[in-house]
């Protein structure tokens, strides 16, 4: 079963800690934690990224209402 211990690293998952994880440190977890941050952080920057690169293919006058239609 997953521990409830509370710490960096289930906080930046939002859930326990799987049981596999339980023998880390705290030093080990906020490392491990602020590994996931980092890459979250470059994840949704390609994701931003990536996304005007594709947008940039519409003509400029539609951008603007395809967004809208993709993003809300």
């Amino acid at each position: 079963m997953a521990t409830a211990k509370p710490n960096a690293l289930s906080e930046a998952l939002g859930s326990p800690l799987p049981e596999g994880l339980n023998g880390l440190n705290k030093s080990q977890t906020d490392q491990l934690a602020a590994a996931l941050a980092s890459a979250t952080a470059r994840q949704r920057a390609a994701l931003e990224q990536s996304t005007e690169a594709a947008l940039s293919h519409i003509p400029m006058l539609l951008r603007g209402a395809v967004r809208k239609v993709l993003f809300g």
